[in-house]
Formats: C-alpha cells, structure tokens, sequence
C-alpha cells in the first residue's frame, strides 16, 4: 500500500522540494498550510508521518488557542494524542533549546532547517515509513555503479 506523508509548512520553497523528492519515490503527499488544514486531512484522511512546521499559521478556528510562535507544538500534541499511528518530525528554524526538548519529549524528530540537507530528510523519513534504515552515501555509491 502507498505511504502517505503529510507536508505542513507555510515555506512554500521547502514544500515544493520536500513534495517533489517524495513523489518521485512513489509516496502520496498531502499539504497544509495551517494547523487547521492539518487536522481537518488528518480527520479526513490516512497519513502515515507528519512534517510540521513549529512556526506557522494556526488558522480561523485556532487563532484564539495557539500562537502562531508554537502552533506546532500544539499540531504535534494533538497528532500524538489522537493520531498514534502517525510519525512526526519537525522541521523548523527554531533554535529554541527548550522547544526542541519539547519536541523530543512527544518523540517526533526535530530537523533544523536549513542545516539539515534535504537527501538527509527524505532518508529519514523513507527509513520510518519502510523501516529500513539508509544512508546517503551508501545510496550514492550504489548510483554510481
């Protein structure tokens, strides 16, 4: 059966790459803007991992109960609490020690934007949906041949 991934994220660039590389190896991606978004397909639809964003927009019905500074460590609370079966990693350019402990503690993966190559985050992440564990340069050396 097709994995699904869900992208949420409000930095449209890394959303086209990180789709782009996902699709290319066969994995269904879906898409959100806002912590909203995330949860009405996350209700609506099955997802295997979840990339979020800690830093993005809530949405109208959630702008009152979160700020958008942790919007998602709220989206990540509540995928752990209703969606057990679905895997988290954030990506995020926060630097927030505390946050990232945070994070850690719910047991999603926090990768740092910007500093975490892309190769790295697709290995990452088809190593949790496959359970195989792969390495980049192993994978480049196997190319080479």
């Amino acid at each position: 059966m097709q994995k699904t991934v869900l992208i949420v994220d409000d930095e449209q660039s890394l959303v086209e790459a990180l789709e782009d590389a996902l699709l290319s190896e066969g994995y269904r991606v879906l898409k959100a803007v806002t912590a909203e978004e995330a949860l009405r397909i996350l209700k609506a639809d099955r997802v295997d991992l979840a990339t979020v964003d800690i830093m993005l927009p809530p949405g109208p019905s959630l702008e009152s109960r979160v700020d958008s500074h942790k919007t998602g460590l709220f989206l990540c609370k509540t995928i752990r609490q209703n969606y057990p079966g679905v895997d988290v990693f954030c990506l995020s350019v926060v630097s927030d020690h505390d946050t990232i402990l945070e994070v850690q503690r719910m047991g999603a993966r926090f990768l740092k934007k910007g500093e975490t190559p892309l190769r790295t985050v697709l290995d990452m992440i088809r190593s949790r949906l496959t359970g195989v564990a792969y390495s980049s340069e192993r994978d480049f050396r196997r190319r080479a041949k």
